[in-house]
């Protein structure tokens, strides 16, 4: 049984319980009536034109004058009018108190962020006319004014936060957790790129900046960020910027997800890309209008709805059996049809309940992704642990834990890819009568002295930086490493006392013949043929060992 998991879920419960309690609180208390406490009415009735009375949602794309008479006002209150507009003027008993100014960005005129018309009151307007010049914009949406407001600018924050909810707690989840995501992401691609499980990490990395993006989205949907610290402009801009990059982050965690790699995919990706970057130019020199740009991310929604439904379709046709492929697939596919459901109301303005139906899509879609991007990382760190792990195998002497042949010849073909430097030194080592001590104490004394050499071997040359240390095979061993002549001459010293004072169960103290060659004494070679001038001269110092000492070679 799982209990870390069971402590987690019982931990979810205990916490769901508890936010659970917290909210019937809010919700049942005696202090419901907030509109009244914080001095705030709604103002959408008997508003006429042309004396004939009007229902919000209101649109005409002609120049009209509304008005109406006003309710008892408190000189910190503003009459809030919800209305995409072009231009408007206001008058009270005909006398004009406010008109529009044109908004702009790096002096470039735009009519992003003429969406709510704010007009100071005063407690003298109390029971008088208010009539409004407006004309309206030419935009996609059904209706362009559709609630009027009179409230405090505190109190409208307070009601509009208090009315998203949801967003608001889905912007702290997707800002805090997309940094982290990023974060991560971004130490493993940057730091370990040689892991298998890169393309996940990307997949992380645009998830990440995906739940940030969106959670831009949803906040500045709400309206509060603007409400609060003012520059509509600015907000709205960012508003249009973060919906433009939705879809191309989409489509990355897609690609990465489902390893799309190829040259189409790098082309509509590369051209979503540029679409974005030339657009917000054009803006900005005043080319085309910010609000233009809804048009170019409806345009990338659908290119991207059409490629990830290609992608999962592909994924779904192709796998034999339930994969983690499969089940991205099917999120997707449930993704794109939630995302465009809320798309034709976004568009047709039908009402607000497109940002529930996208609060819940998103919550879903990253739920899912994210969850199935973490056990892809998960499975390959296991693999990746299995490769190591075989790797380790594949490149070590059991016996020794040095490096084996294979390993030796690898660091040389790396060596062999660029000019070999001329402290570059092989030296070939060959135990000395190591069949006598298999033949006369067991294995187990042989092993001892192969044992013992490596650990010498490793205590004169392991603290060189350079060098590679490896059993060749039976009694053979082999050193790579940079070193000058004076160093090498004292790395060969510290070796020989190191073998002189070994002591084990059956061997006190070893012999060996070593021969060594270097770029520098010998000529810039191959290394093929200087580990073979090295071999050489190991055998002439064997041959010298056996003639001083007169024993025999072959016991």
């Amino acid at each position: 049984m799982d209990w870390q998991f069971i402590r987690r879920l019982v931990s979810f419960i205990y916490v769901a319980i508890i936010l659970t309690f917290v909210g019937i609180g809010f919700c049942y208390s005696n202090e419901t009536n907030d509109e009244l406490r914080e001095n705030m009415v709604y103002f959408d009735n008997f508003w006429n034109i042309d004396g004939k009375i009007i229902t919000f949602p209101y649109s005409n794309h002609e120049e009209f004058t509304m008005s109406n008479t006003l309710p008892t006002v408190y000189g910190d209150q503003l009459l809030i009018l919800r209305a995409y507009y072009q231009d408007y003027e206001v008058y009270i008993n005909n006398d004009l108190i406010l008109e529009s100014r044109s908004n702009r960005l790096f002096g470039v005129s735009t009519d992003v962020g003429k969406k709510e018309i704010w007009i100071p009151l005063q407690s003298e307007y109390t029971g008088q006319k208010i009539s409004i010049k407006l004309n309206l914009q030419e935009s996609i949406y059904g209706s362009e004014m559709t609630e009027c407001i009179i409230s405090t600018r505190s109190a409208y924050a307070i009601t509009q936060l208090k009315k998203n909810i949801p967003s608001a707690i889905l912007f702290v989840v997707f800002t805090v957790t997309g940094i982290l995501e990023v974060i991560i992401s971004l130490f493993f691609i940057l730091k370990r790129t040689h892991l298998i499980r890169k393309l996940s990490f990307e997949a992380l990395f645009y998830a990440g900046v995906f739940s940030i993006v969106s959670a831009q989205w949803i906040i500045q949907e709400t309206r509060v960020p603007f409400i609060v610290f003012g520059y509509t402009t600015g907000f709205s801009i960012l508003t249009v910027i973060a919906f433009l990059l939705m879809p191309l982050m989409f489509f990355e965690i897609a690609r990465a997800l489902f390893m799309r790699i190829g040259p189409i995919d790098n082309l509509i990706d590369g051209i979503m890309a540029l679409t974005i970057i030339i657009s917000c130019f054009m803006c900005i020199t005043g080319v085309i209008d910010w609000g233009s740009i809804v048009y170019i991310a409806h345009l990338l929604d659908v290119v991207v709805m059409i490629m990830v439904g290609i992608y999962s379709y592909k994924s779904l046709k192709d796998e034999q059996k339930l994969t983690s492929k499969t089940a991205i697939a099917f999120a997707n596919i449930f993704f794109i049809l939630i995302a465009g459901l809320a798309l034709v109301q976004y568009v047709n303005n039908v009402n607000t309940s497109y940002i529930l139906l996208i609060i819940i899509d998103l919550l879903i879609y990253v739920m899912v992704q994210v969850g199935l991007i973490y056990r892809r990382i998960g499975l390959n760190v296991q693999e990746e642990k299995e490769f190591a792990r075989a790797k380790i195998y594949a490149f070590t002497d059991e016996l020794t834990g040095l490096g084996n042949r294979r390993h030796f010849y690898n660091v040389m073909e790396d060596f062999e890819k660029h000019k070999l430097p001329n402290d570059l030194t092989i030296i070939a080592i060959d135990v000395n009568r190591l069949k006598f001590y298999n033949d006369n104490y067991g294995h187990d004394a042989g092993d001892e002295l192969l044992i013992g050499t490596s650990q010498c071997l490793q205590k004169a040359f392991s603290s060189n930086s350079t060098s590679t240390i490896s059993r060749m095979g039976g009694d053979e061993f082999s050193v790579l490493l940079l070193a000058s002549e004076n160093d090498l001459n004292k790395r060969l010293n510290h070796f020989n006392s190191a073998l002189q004072k070994w002591k084990g169960k059956y061997v006190d103290g070893i012999s060996v013949s070593i021969g060594h060659a270097c770029v520098r004494n010998d000529g810039d070679m191959p290394l093929e043929e200087l580990s073979k001038i090295a071999d050489n001269r190991m055998y002439e110092d064997k041959a010298k060992y056996y003639k001083e000492s007169g024993l025999d070679r072959r016991k």
